[in-house]
């Protein structure tokens, strides 16, 4: 089984707005997925600690909020302008 096969939803979906993109990411795989394939900083800081977290999450039962703030980190970091309602 490869990690991707598994997903951990979050509690709610977080919204990244770019020069030239949204991207809506609604769990621990989205969260990866946009990590490895959308993301405009490679190995940045907080990006490589997000990565590291979404995947151990697809693969244990940690809570998926971890992942969920490690996420907007990386987000911050490579200048999205986040949009959440719930407190980070």
């Amino acid at each position: 089984m490869t990690i991707l096969a598994t997903d951990r939803l979050w509690d709610e979906a977080v919204v990244l707005e770019g020069d030239r993109q949204v991207l809506r990411v609604q769990s621990t795989r989205d969260g990866l997925l946009c990590l490895k394939n959308h993301w405009p900083i490679e190995n940045g800081p907080a990006a490589v600690t997000a990565q590291s977290v979404c995947e151990q999450g697809l693969t244990s039962d940690d809570d998926p909020a971890f992942a969920r703030r490690a996420f907007i980190e990386a987000a911050r970091e490579a200048g999205f302008r986040v949009n959440t309602w719930m407190e980070t």
